[in-house]
Parts: structure tokens; sequence; C-alpha cells
């Protein structure tokens, strides 16, 4: 099971690659399905921030494909890349623009840049963020310039009050009794190692690589106890599930706090 949450690592299906959650393209749609839905907007102008690599370049058609879905397109796109120390013209190109929403899909250097860029010239539009904007390492660097961003996350954050993670609470702090915060990669490797376990559990004494895949492709929606959505995989599914929650951050206790329950996109493909 690999860190990265990217589709096309299983799709198409490679017998021996499991995606432990939601990918990044599922929290795009998310970001899309919350202005539409719950903020109710109206023909609402939506511009895409992302690097000019292949995480950014899925992101861009996934999301791109996703508004087709609601009859809309891009107002705007702009190119942040991962080593940009400065986003000064990209911010004063999307300010002139105007964009109602803004969806961030970057990672750590390219969104300080873009926090830092924003707050410096007062952009005004509505920031929805993708996995990588949802790392408590974001507020962390760029505080305040944060506080009214929105942003989407398949797993959960250590302060969450579900069953899963009090439970991994209990058990991290029986062996390290100091413990106050964990960041997310923590809970990520926690939920991998829950579904890993399970998969042990189930393949038996006969273990071997074959009968460990086909202890896995009988997940039917196990539960992580909110951890992440409920884990199901088939042969023909490697991807644990589409379900995400959107959170918004605390600046103060620099972590994430969940305003909606998982949900799946509101569009199947």
């Amino acid at each position: 099971m690999p860190v990265s949450l990217a589709d096309g690592l299983v799709s198409p299906v490679r017998r021996y690659i499991f995606l432990a959650s939601a990918s990044y393209d599922d929290t795009l749609k998310l970001c899309v399905d919350y202005i539409m839905k719950d903020l109710k907007a109206k023909n609402p102008k939506i511009a895409l921030v992302c690097p000019d690599i292949e995480f950014g370049k899925a992101g861009f058609k996934a999301t791109k494909e996703y508004l087709k879905k609601y009859n809309l397109e891009f107002s705007a796109t702009s190119i942040i890349n991962i080593g940009d120390i400065d986003a000064t013209s990209q911010i004063l190109t999307l300010k002139k623009s105007d964009p109602d929403y803004i969806i961030l899909h970057d990672a750590l250097a390219g969104l300080i840049s873009f926090f830092k860029s924003a707050k410096k010239y007062g952009l005004r539009s509505k920031v929805f963020g993708s996995f990588y904007v949802s790392d408590e390492e974001n507020i962390k660097v760029t505080g305040d310039a944060m506080k009214d961003v929105l942003a989407v996350s398949p797993i959960g954050y250590w302060s969450d009050n579900t069953p899963g993670m009090a439970e991994l609470r209990k058990i991290t702090t029986k062996y390290h009794p100091d413990t106050k915060l964990m960041i997310r990669s923590y809970t990520q490797g926690w939920l991998t190692s829950m579904i890993c376990a399970e998969g042990l559990k189930r393949a038996g004494r006969n273990l071997n690589p074959e009968t460990l895949v086909e202890a896995y492709e009988t997940f039917k929606n196990f539960s992580t106890g909110g951890i992440s959505g409920h884990v199901s995989y088939s042969k023909n599914n490697h991807k644990a599930g589409t379900m995400n929650k959107m959170y918004k951050v605390d600046v103060k206790n620099q972590t994430f706090i969940p305003i909606t329950e998982y949900r799946e996109p509101a569009f199947k493909d």
C-alpha cells in the first residue's frame, strides 16, 4: 500500500497495489460538490491552481471532467510549481479574473507560496483545498493566512471525535504517555496498518502474496471506526473507497476540524 493516493496506481487495477483510502481526485470532487450543493452556488466562477507535474495534470483532468457534471468549466487556471518560492504573478492574475472560488491542488512548498502571496495581495476568493492543503504543516508555516480555507481529507485527524481515533489516541498514549498530538501522516500509517492487519488475519496460516491479495479482495465495508470511510476492495477495484470529509482550519491548535461526515462524490464516474 503506497503512501501516494494517486488514482493512476490502481486504475487500471494492478494486482499487488491497493490504496488505503479515497484518492487525490476524489478530494477534488468533494470541493466541487460542496460549492454546488452545500453553498448552493449559482453559475460560480471556479479557478484551479496546481503544479505542472503529473499530480497536477491528473487533478486538472479529473476536476475538469467533474465540473461538466454541473455544466461548468474553469473560469481560470494557474500553475504554481512545487519549487516556486513566490506566487505574486499568479495571485495578481487570479485577482484580475476574480473567481468566486479557487480549488487549490498543490504540494507543500507551492501551497506556502500561494498562501503567503494571497494574504499579501488580499485575494478575496474563497479557497478550497485538496489532500495536501489539509496537511497540518501548512498551518504551522502560514498561520492565519489559512484561517478561512476549507480543505478535504479522506483520513481523519488526531483530534477527531470518532471511535477509531479514540482507540488510536488510547494506544499511542499508552506507549508514549507524553504525546499531545500526532499529525495526519501518523493517522495514515495507522489506517494502512489496520487494513494490513485485517488482511493478514483473513489470509490465515496459508500466508503468501497471492492469499494476501485474495484476502484484501474480500473486504466489504470494513469499518475503521471513522479513521477513514469504510474500506471495500474487489478483483476489479483496489481503491478502498471514494469517501472524504470537508474540514475547516483551526489555526490556534494547528489542525483541522470536520464540518461534514464522510461523503461519496455526488456523481459516479
